[in-house]
């Protein structure tokens, strides 16, 4: 909310009899152009739904939440543009904006748009063995997930599949022993120790740039902060940590940072030319996101590195394809 506050209020300013409002915080300052969030909006959108024209709004994917659909449905906006790098959802609701918002009217990939909008970039996959140990406990705990699985048959490369086996997880102990499998397996091939070296050397080669390095989870960023003595932040951040550590990252006195998912998106991230993702997600907006945290266009117009390390033969082979697969920037209206 303040990133887009400042951004408007710089560039218009001037010309508008009143200031940019901002509604949120604490803040009710309706003017001709407002501001808020998601939350806000939901919470004051019966009072405030009849003032405005246009209605735009950022990350419009989040608007497809049951909650947040009240938001265009109680707005008499005539005018409507949703804006997102990562339109579609794993659960598909996205469908439900084109009622709301309308329909994709435009949709641009990443790759042109690289050089005159964003940084030039690359990506780079890296791959990684796991040492006889790890190789060992991840095949049984790895087993163990997928006997179970197959003598059900769920399809879990979909929602419906992958809602049903965690339903069953709560009432079949056997099922329940399968989801913990899987977990293990996933933390073996997340923290594989050959990472941490590959991580090591990647650290010392770009000790000159701007580095972020991602991770799933919180426990990981902070095994990697104190590893390697870098700053990191989480969802368990305060804001006056992360705004600093974000300004030092900025100034420079800050040279590379770690983080779980908090950074993925909503914060104003100063720029990085170089990302390393050591575990995440199969979303294709994570990735997406991941991604634009590296390509914000700078003076001296080097190219952006992403790296990727993958565990080989193992579920993060799988993972890392359908992430990748089909990242473009969209917008609807």
């Amino acid at each position: 909310m303040n990133q887009w506050h400042a951004t408007l209020t710089n560039a218009f300013g001037d010309q508008l009899t009143e200031t940019v409002g901002v509604l949120g915080g604490g803040s009710h300052e309706i003017a001709a152009l407002t501001v808020t969030t998601y939350d806000s909006a939901y919470r004051y959108i019966d009072e405030y739904g009849d003032r405005f024209g246009l209605l735009i709004t950022d990350e419009t994917h989040h608007l497809a939440a049951d909650t947040y659909l009240q938001i265009p449905e109680m707005t008499i906006a005539p005018y409507r543009l949703g804006l997102t790098a990562t339109y579609e959802r794993a659960d598909g609701r996205e469908e439900l904006l084109e009622d709301r918002m309308g329909p994709v009217v435009y949709e641009e990939v990443v790759d042109n748009l690289a050089g005159e909008f964003l940084s030039e970039y690359e990506t780079i996959q890296m791959s990684v063995e796991l040492t006889s140990e790890e190789r060992s406990a991840y095949d049984d705990e790895y087993q163990l997930y997928r006997d179970y699985v197959d003598n059900h048959d769920f399809d879990l490369w979909k929602e419906q599949g992958y809602a049903e086996f965690l339903k069953r997880t709560s009432y079949d102990p056997q099922g329940r022993r399968a989801l913990i499998a899987k977990q293990r397996a996933e933390r073996i091939a997340r923290t594989a120790t050959k990472k941490l070296d590959t991580l090591d050397n990647l650290l010392k080669r770009h000790h000159d740039d701007r580095v972020i390095v991602f991770t799933a989870n919180n426990d990981f960023a902070y095994d990697i902060s104190r590893e390697f003595i870098l700053p990191c932040i989480t969802h368990q951040t305060d804001t006056d940590e992360r705004t600093e550590i974000l300004e030092r990252f900025r100034s420079g006195e800050y040279s590379m940072l770690a983080t779980s998912q908090v950074l993925d998106e909503g914060i104003d991230v100063p720029a990085a030319n170089v990302g390393i993702i050591l575990s995440g997600s199969a979303s294709k907006r994570q990735y997406a996101q991941r991604l634009g945290r590296i390509l914000r266009p700078t003076d001296d117009r080097q190219p952006a590195r992403l790296y990727e390390i993958i565990t080989t033969d193992t579920m993060e082979t799988y993972v890392s394809q359908r992430r990748r697969d089909g990242v473009s920037s969209s917008a609807d209206g």
